[in-house]
């Protein structure tokens, strides 16, 4: 459902204007050929009852009148051949100014909202960087996409279109309107009594596309979260047969969001008609009250035709106004959900002071470490120290806390109680940057790119040497796959790697991992889901990898923690056992159950 927002809707929209400040030589450029475009629209207006008397006068009357216009002409001394002559060139003169001026402002207010679009996106992204992973476990992935397709094509229209038509459209309204009343008073007066009612529609239907727009791009973010959704785990809906099901929970979001769009559509077919009888009846009152003018010798008819063409070209830049409402609506619902995103403050952060940290020894400390999710505690009471150089094994049941337990070391998430030391030095004390820099990671589920195996294995990095490569590379036993790749190191390997084997993708990471050459190394049993040649190579690359560093590794095989120096065993958020394997082993507590439980597992499968 979408969050409440105190913000008002000219609150917002004003803020979404202020985002094109930085472009405001851009923005004055294309004010400038819009004032020019209106002035020439106005020129249009007018001349049109002067030609229709040199028309109709045969040359006599008309000509003189529009061609005083141009300066340092005296047309008082033209014959109407001359004039004849003159007048069309002074049309394309005019015409000429007019699509230059026009294609201006519309080239200069494009430039603008693309620079404002990228700049939000890019904002959006680095805001999106800095968040803490418990911000995406709340909010689904299409409800973020959807902020970057959706949302900010909504903001892309109203700050490239809607915003140069109300800059461009009043600026020639306000001219025809001077230019009408210059021309008759009384018959402005009437034409335009109709103005001020026109408002009125235009502030309600406001109100109904901006409800209807915000609603509608919530449900297109639901949408789209069930389509990814879908789509990620397609192997797992077809093999359950869960096509059907999947299908009825996607026609039920479709469903709403179509309600939502048919109730914007009804919204939007009401605007154009009831804005078209307004104009209708202005223009009704005017042509009765000029015609009676006319046929009493009052109203000269040269005037009466500038002056209703002057109102024809009139209501045209109104009834764009008008339309422009829910272009509008559209992008103020947009932006508050983009708003939402870059005001969110992430709620891991350097404190104030925060200490710098170049190289760390590798010495880390648990104290009575208690972590919760919201009410639910999930660690409680952890301490343990483990060394430089130490290799300390996480074992228990699933949902023991044991990968809670390694992602409050880079701070993904802050512990609740007690605290975590890097060399004396409480981690939350150090710079973000710092603390995250002294950690290497290799998880089971390796995460890799879709980008060459070199920007892989280099990822965050900067300007490392070719030969570089090839040495963490040849350390993480990957260097003969990558050479036998199409392009060696500039081989495109797929979203997640998919181009490449469950062992090539741990590998790679390990050579990653290699070459951050951080003192601290998290690793999520990294060997757990490889056959037996993937895991021999495998695990030859981690000893490398763990050679004079300060290991923590979360054992689902217990036959990988035998050379650990200490083995930590949780249970429900609890530190229960500790010690080598043999300790353990006869200690008879819940390390020894979990180990022969695994050992009678592999024995059978022998």
């Amino acid at each position: 459902m979408p969050q409440k927002t105190n913000n008002s809707f000219i609150g917002i929209y004003l803020r979404l204007l202020g985002t094109i400040r930085p472009y405001l030589g851009a923005l004055v450029a294309a004010v400038l050929c819009m004032l020019l475009l209106a002035a020439s629209t106005g020129v249009y207006a007018w001349a049109v009852g002067p030609l229709l008397k040199f028309l109709v006068s045969q040359g006599e009357m008309g000509g003189q009148e529009i061609l005083g216009l141009v300066p340092g002409l005296d047309p008082s001394h033209l014959d109407r051949r001359a004039l004849l002559t003159g007048l069309p060139l002074f049309i394309l003169a005019v015409a000429l100014v007019k699509g230059l001026s026009y294609f201006g402002q519309f080239y200069l207010m494009g430039l603008v909202g693309q620079k404002v679009v990228a700049d939000l996106r890019q904002r959006m992204f680095e805001r999106l960087l800095r968040l803490e992973p418990a911000f995406y476990h709340n909010m689904p992935t299409g409800q973020i996409l959807s902020r970057f397709t959706s949302d900010v094509y909504a903001v892309e229209q109203a700050v490239t279109f809607a915003f140069a038509a109300y800059l461009r459209d009043s600026l020639q309204v306000v001219v025809l309107l001077v230019l009408a009343f210059l021309m008759d008073w009384k018959l402005s007066l009437l034409a335009f009594l109709v103005l001020p009612a026109a408002l009125v529609p235009i502030v309600y239907f406001g109100k109904g596309l901006r409800s209807t727009s915000q609603q509608s791009q919530y449900t297109l973010g639901a949408l789209a979260d069930r389509l990814q959704q879908a789509i990620s785990a397609m192997r797992i809906v077809q093999v359950f047969g869960g096509e059907e099901s999947e299908s009825r929970r996607f026609a039920g979001e479709n469903r709403h969001y179509l309600r939502v769009m048919l109730r914007s559509f009804a919204v939007r077919a009401l605007q154009s008609p009831v804005m078209e009888f307004l104009g209708a009846l202005g223009l009704a009152a005017t042509i009765w009250y000029a015609g009676s003018r006319v046929l009493s010798g009052e109203l000269d008819p040269g005037h009466f035709v500038s002056f209703f063409a002057a109102a024809l070209m009139l209501y045209n830049p109104l009834k764009s106004l008008g339309r422009m409402g829910d272009v509008v609506a559209a992008a103020v619902a947009a932006a508050e959900r983009l708003f939402q995103l870059l005001d969110r403050e992430p709620q891991i952060a350097d404190r104030p002071g925060a200490l710098t940290l170049e190289r760390a020894r590798g010495e880390l400390r648990f104290e009575a470490v208690g972590f919760s999710y919201g009410e639910r505690p999930v660690l409680l009471d952890i301490s343990f120290c483990a060394r430089p150089g130490e290799v300390i094994a996480l074992v228990g049941p699933s949902g023991a806390g044991k990968s809670t337990l390694v992602n409050l070391i880079p701070r993904f998430y802050d512990v609740t109680a007690g605290c975590i030391r890097l060399d004396g030095i409480d981690i939350r004390d150090l710079r973000l940057r710092d603390l995250r820099r002294q950690i290497a990671l290799v998880t089971q589920e390796t995460v890799l790119f879709n980008d060459t195996v070199a920007a892989n294995i280099a990822f965050g990095s900067a300007g490392v040497a070719p030969s570089r490569l090839v040495e963490v590379a040849r350390q993480a036993n990957a260097l003969e796959f990558i050479e036998a790749l199409p392009r060696g190191f500039d081989t495109i390997i797929g979203e997640g790697g998919v181009r490449l084997s469950v062992g090539q993708r741990q590998r790679l990471a390990i050579a990653r991992a290699l070459l951050k050459d951080a003192p601290l190394l998290i690793l999520d049993e990294a060997t757990s889901s490889l056959d037996s040649e993937s895991e021999m190579q495998v695990q030859s690359a981690l000893d490398r990898l763990i050679e004079n560093r300060t290991v923590l590794v979360i054992a689902h095989r217990l036959s990988t923690v035998f050379r650990a120096d200490c083995i930590l065993v949780l249970q429900d958020g609890r530190l229960v056992e500790r010690g080598r394997h043999s300790q353990l082993v006869q200690a008879g507590g819940l390390y020894q159950r979990l180990f022969e439980l695994q050992f009678k597992q592999e024995e059978a499968k022998t």
